[in-house]
This record gives C-alpha cells, structure tokens and sequence, in this order.
C-alpha cells in the first residue's frame, strides 16, 4: 500500500526512511538529479528526442512530406540552399514568378537564421522524404527541449519536465498537422515556447533581456503570424504577473524588450504589406465562424484517446477527421484523479502568468473559425496544451495521491472508457484500433502507477515516457487509418536526381498545365512528368508552376492557374491569345521554351499535331512535352519590342536588368518576362521612367528614341525602414543588457557589505535584509 510522506521530510529533501516506498522520494532528488548538470539534462533530452521523433519517419517515410511540405516548403527549401551555396540571398527572383517574393511571402523565413542552416543542409539532400523529416525532427527537438524549461521555470521538477518535454511533441496537432506538413506554425510554435521560457526568466531577474530578445527575434523572423500572436499573449501574461506582484520596474523593462521584439516585424512583414496591391491574398472578416477546422470543448474528454478522431468539419467538405488533431497525451485524463490539486492553492512559483495566457489561449482555441488575420481555431490547440502539460508537470512534481486508491481506480478506468467510447461514437468502423488503443493506455497507466509504487518517481518517470513512445508509435503506425485510403496513395516526387533526368528534355523556362485533381497515380509525377507547387524547382529549369501564398492575381487569373500551379481547362487557349498591344501570345511574352500538358486535361490538343514552331518531344506517362523550334528573339528577360525597337544586349539578374537598345523616332516599348511587383523601378541613363503594369502583370516600359542603356532595379519595400528599426531595436537591448549587468553587480556589493557588517555598521544578524533587487533566484524564490 502506498504511504504518504512526511511533510517534513519531503520540504528538508532528505531521502525517507522508517518504512516509507521508493514512490515518496521526490524526482529532483538523487543520483538522478543534481548531480546531472541542467544544461546537459536539456542536451540529453534533444538527443533522446531526435530518436523518438524518427520514429514516425521510419514507419512511413512520407509521414513529414505531406500537404505544404512537398507543395511549397521543402522544395524551396533545397532551392534556397542552392542559392546561398551560390553566394545569392534569397529575396526575389523573377524566375520565380508568381512564387518568386519570397520575403514578400513572409513564411518563407529566410530572415530565420536557423532556417538558413536548415537550407544549406537540405540542399545536400537527395531525398526531400528525408530531408524534411531532417528539419522537422530538429524542431520537434528544439520544442522538446523549450517544454522542459519552461516548465522547469514554473517550478516542476525534472521528472515530471522531462515526461512532458516529451508529449508536447507528440500531441496530435503538433506531429500530424505542423511536422507533417506546416512548419512554418511548428518553428512558430518552438520558438514562441522558448521566448515564454527565456521572457519569465528574465521577469524573475535570472536572465538579461539580450536573451529574450534573440529568441522572440527568432519566432518574429519565421513569419508566421500565429507567432507574433503568441509573442503578444506571452508578453501579457507575464505582464500581468508582474503588476499582481506590483514589480512596476521589472515590467516596464519587459515592456521595452517586447516593444524592441515587436520592431522585428516591420523587417518580417512590412514587405508582405507592400505586395499587398498586386497578390491574391484574401481579406478576412474580422469576426465570423463558418465552423472550419473549429475543435469544441467536448474533445478535451477525449483527448487521451489516442484513436479519437474528432468531429471537426475540415477539407473537402468532411465533417469528420482522418487525423486525431485534438490528442493531448495518452496519461493526462487517466491521470486527473490521482494529482494533489490543492497544491495548487501554494505553488512554489507563480502561476499567474500560465493561467492567463492558457486562458487567452483556450478563448481562441474554441472561439470563431475567423479572427481578423487568424483564421481554423484548431492552430492554437497546441498552445493550449503546453499551458496544460505546464500545469500538468507542476502536479505531478508534488506526488501522486495514496489515498482512496480504489475509488480512484474506478475513476481513470472509467474516464479511459468515456474516451474510448466518444472515439467509437465517431469513428465506429475503426473498432479494432479504438480497443487496442484502449488496452494500450490502461496497461500504460497502471503499469505506470506500478512502477511508481515500488520504484519511485524516475520510475514513474521512464513508464509514462515509454508509454508516450509505444503510443506515438502505435498512433503512426495506424492513422490515417488503412481504410481511409481507396487504393495505393499517390505521393509526390521526391528524389532529386531522378525528377532531373525524368525532365532532362526539357529546355529553358517550362510551362505546365494541368489539374492536380486528374492525376490518377505516383508514376505520373515522381520522374517530374507532372508537379504542382515548388517541386518544379528540382528539374533545374525555370518554371512558370509554383506555389505562393499571396500570389499575382493579374498573372494567375491570365492563366487560369491556382496558388500552387493547377490550372483550369481554359489555361492552353489563354496560353496561347494575344498580348494586348503585340502581336505575340502570352506564351511568347513569357519566353517559354517548353509547353508540359496534362493528357487528362487536354486529350484533343495532345491527340493532334502541336501548333506552328512547336515540336513533341516525349510523351510522358500522363503528359505530352513540346518544345519550341527557333531560338528566341531578344537576350536577358526581354520578351518583346515593339516595332522599329532593337535590342543590342540584356544583362539579367533576379532582381535586376540592364538592357541596351535603340529605337525608332517616336520611341517604343519593351515588355519583359517579370511581374512587376511593387518596388520595381526603372530608370534610363539615369533618369528615372515609369514601369507599367502591362497585360498579365508583365513588366513593361515605354522607351525613348535613339540609343540608350534601360536599367531596372528591385527594392523590397519596407526593407530599409525594417533594417533600421532591428538595428535600432538591438541598440536599445544591449544598452538594457548593460543597464541589467551593472544593477546587479551594484546590488551584489551592497548586499555583500550589508551582509559582512550589519545595517548598523556591525555584523549583520538574522533579521537583516539581504535580498538583492535582481538575482539569480533558486527553483523556490520569488524575489526580482
């Protein structure tokens, strides 16, 4: 029978003795605690993880390629390595297209330092599975470690840190939805996680303001907006907490370094506002719920089922889930009756902050489908339960309950058995995995409650940990359920080398149309035959298909194509009509070289000979490749000119072009192969001209006669302002920092000589007052 603890005892933190079992030792206590650096416990937590975040990875190598990742990230990700390897920094190029703005598209992050490392790493992928599952698993990593911290900050123990540093990653919406397929919401996540962390730290005077400022820098530079939310309710919360504990000084200091976070966005998202003219880039109401992606209430009972498959209308129309989005971790709900909540009333830290921003959090996780720029609730579920796994940690860092043990038996069997229930009420076909799931979790638990009886807290420890694992593992091994798929999946292309020689016909800028709702297999686009988003970046070749969240709608709606390249079957006869004010089409006026055409999309045109100047040069398992016969007629990005204009030469670059020419009297125009996003400028021998937003948004400039040298030049709007703004920011920071330093050095001296001489000039007694006005505070201290 469990015994409960001397309170004595347990607050001197000395091992029990007189009959009591190895479950009342505390968890800080030992061979396993503090004689293992916190430093090196973190480490040790990050290279743990890196395994047990692979493991989803070796049970299906597609599990972090899916959606947006083989669409838009990882493919742009290799093709931003390649660049920086180059010497180029990643900021615009028209051979990008309607996807070219990368800082413009703001989630791109390539402000992100740690994103630029991942780049140069992904570019020595072959693999793009492979590759994602890289970054992927080093931010589940990088999450894994920020969890423990700041629970550790709140006071929890190591144990019961390191249980949830763990479950953090392997929630529901964090593995199936960020890792799989939004990474830019996981680094959004991770870092959001660690400037909680390094922010309260700061607020308790155990940290400079220099490190909350580097990290929240990080999430601001990912470009996500849910991060810059989550910088603003951390922030607040914190504050919060400051003015209940009247610490005036401390939250204006705050204030300041989250004001100096806060400049960080106008380098961020400032170019994204400057696009904002020409994209197609949706206004948002402010307040409205069509109930997509929007979780209840109800799915917290369930969130330790790790089959439930929650009622939450989502793609396609479905109104139920194929992914467990709202899983927490198996243990929490099992866990409920057995946690001591009255030490709550006394945490050992302050728990303030954690309740409001949990409680912010929880408002939006459950609130409207749409809130002005944040839109599907469900992002925030996460955020949510890293407040709950906080909370969670700290409880479980005060022992489980020893009392009434078979009342509370009853009551986890009978909460598992709510969940397992609420899952089959969804999902009744799946019946076979809702009972193995239900077996796992009770085995789990009570194991767990087993091994924490005879064992002691680090036992208890390795089995919730275990079990966490042996969940995850089952979990991925199982969902998507086998019988959601009809038929083998068809994935994406992701071998480098093999989408280079499927596409080595190719020639110059290439243009595909086709649907991707008519491709009927993997074999028709792993070669390249056929790829929607930014894999078309793999061929080597510039390709008009590309993925963009803000995109150019003048230019898309031209060719009846979407944000990632499917077009609609009017594309071939748009390609192919006249440029307003030329003679050419716009397929000229784009200088394609090579036409890619879907055969499902355009039976007629493949089954007949190709227009005038085009040749067939392969027909492809699903597409037909043409290919133009003369060479084209002007150099650089040049695509016309009109009557009478000649054109002697063009220098290109991705954000640049020089070109010289001569026209006719009355002069002439010129019209090139680049959108003209807001920021282009033009200027001929040094004299500045108007650049027209032409048919399709193609760049076009109107030229004077004679002979004469056109120059265009691209700047990022916001750009400047944004440098200036960070460097100022950083000013104001390290001016803090040296502020932070000196307060504590002078306050360290004084309390030195209070402490050696008494307040009296004598020797200071028990009564004297010697706290420091900042201090590196212990687990237990309050004071700032």
């Amino acid at each position: 029978m469990l015994t409960e603890p001397s309170a004595e005892k347990e607050r001197e933190g000395r091992p029990l003795t007189n009959g009591s079992t190895a479950a009342d030792v505390r968890p800080d206590e030992g061979a396993t605690g503090r004689s293992v650096p916190e430093w090196l416990w973190v480490i040790a937590i990050g290279l743990i993880g890196a395994v047990v975040f692979l493991i989803p990875y070796l049970q299906n190598p597609y599990f972090y390629y899916v959606g947006d990742n083989p669409e838009s990230f990882v493919p742009n990700w290799y093709h931003y390595g390649e660049q920086l390897l180059k010497g180029i920094w990643p900021t615009i190029d028209s051979a990008g297209w309607y996807g070219g703005n990368y800082i413009g598209e703001a989630a791109a992050s390539t402000w992100n330092p740690f994103f630029v490392l991942c780049y140069i790493v992904v570019a020595q992928f072959n693999s793009l599975t492979a590759a994602a599952a890289f970054v992927m698993v080093a931010h589940l990593c990088l999450l894994s470690m920020g969890t423990y911290l700041l629970a550790r900050e709140y006071g929890a123990a190591r144990v019961s840190s390191t249980v949830f540093a763990f479950a953090v990653p392997l929630s529901g919406f964090t593995l199936y939805y960020e890792a799989s397929g939004w990474p830019a919401g996981l680094a959004a996540f991770v870092w959001v996680t660690w400037f909680w962390w390094a922010a309260r730290r700061f607020s308790r005077g155990a940290s400079t303001p220099l490190l909350p400022f580097l990290i929240g820098a990080m999430a601001m530079t990912v470009g996500n907006p849910y991060a810059a939310l989550g910088l603003i309710i951390v922030m607040f919360g914190i504050g919060v907490e400051l003015l209940v504990r009247k610490n005036v000084r401390t939250f204006v200091h705050l204030a300041i370094m989250g004001a100096c976070v806060g400049s960080v966005a106008v380098l961020v998202f400032f170019p994204l506002l400057g696009a904002m003219p020409v994209t197609s880039r949706q206004e948002l109401a402010m307040i409205a719920n069509d109930t997509f992606m929007v979780p209840g209430v109800g799915d917290l009972v369930s969130s330790s089922a790790p089959s439930y498959l929650p009622a939450i209308t989502n793609w396609n129309g479905q109104v139920r889930e194929s992914l467990p989005s709202t899983y927490f971790v198996w243990f929490a709900i099992p866990l409920l009756p057995w946690l001591r909540w009255r030490t709550l009333l006394k945490p050992a830290r302050s728990l303030v902050s954690l309740a409001v921003v949990g409680g912010i959090y929880a408002m939006l996780t459950f609130g409207p489908s749409n809130l002005w720029l944040f839109r599907w609730p469900i992002r925030l579920v996460e955020y949510l339960y890293l407040s709950i796994a906080v909370v969670f940690a700290v409880l479980l860092s005060k022992g489980l309950a020893k009392d009434h043990l078979r009342n509370r038996t009853i009551a986890t069997i009978g909460l598992v058995g709510v969940g397992a229930y609420l899952s089959f009420a969804v999902r009744p076909e799946y019946w076979r995995m809702h009972a193995v799931a239900t077996v796992l979790v009770l085995l789990f638990f009570f194991a767990a409650l087993w091994a924490y009886r005879k064992r002691g807290w680090m036992a208890l420890g390795v089995a919730l940990l275990i079990g966490t694992i042996g969940v995850a593992a089952y979990q991925t091994n199982r969902i998507p359920y086998p019988g959601v798929e009809v038929g083998p999946p068809i994935v994406p292309a992701s071998d480098v080398n093999q989408v280079k020689a499927g596409t080595a016909e190719f020639k110059g800028t290439y243009l595909q149309l086709a649907a991707q709702g008519l491709v009927k297999g993997t074999s028709e686009q792993d070669e390249g035959e056929v790829m929607f988003g930014n894999l078309s970046v793999l061929t080597g070749h510039e390709s008009i298909t590309r993925y963009s969240g803000i995109g150019f709608t003048e230019f898309t709606q031209a060719l009846c194509m979407d944000y990632k390249g499917s077009v609609c079957p009017d594309a071939y006869r748009n390609a192919f009509r006249p440029v307003q004010g030329t003679n050419i089409p716009l397929i000229d006026a784009l200088r394609v070289e090579t036409l890619v055409l879907q055969d499902a999309l355009f039976p007629n045109v493949v089954n007949n000979p190709p227009p005038k100047g085009w040749t067939v040069v392969a027909r492809e398992d699903g597409a037909t490749v043409w290919t133009r016969d003369a060479p084209l007629p002007y150099p650089g990005r040049v695509s016309w000119a009109s009557r009478g204009v000649t054109v002697a030469s063009s220098t290109s670059e991705p954000a640049t072009e020089q070109v010289k020419f001569n026209a006719p009297t009355g002069g002439g125009q010129l019209i090139f192969a680049r959108l003209d996003w807001p920021g282009y400028s033009a200027t001929i021998d040094g004299k500045t001209v108007e650049v027209r937003n032409g048919d399709a948004g193609l760049i076009t400039v109107d030229v004077p006669a004679g002979e004469h040298t056109l120059a265009l030049d691209y700047e990022t709007p916001g750009l400047r302002l944004g440098v200036m703004l960070v460097g100022g920011a950083t000013l104001v920071v390290l001016i803090q920092t040296l502020w932070w330093w000196r307060t504590v050095r002078r306050t360290r001296r004084r309390n030195d000589a209070v402490h050696q001489n008494g307040p009296d000039g004598g020797v200071a007694d028990a009564t004297t007052d010697i706290s420091p006005v900042l201090t590196h505070a212990g687990p237990n201290d309050e004071r700032i």
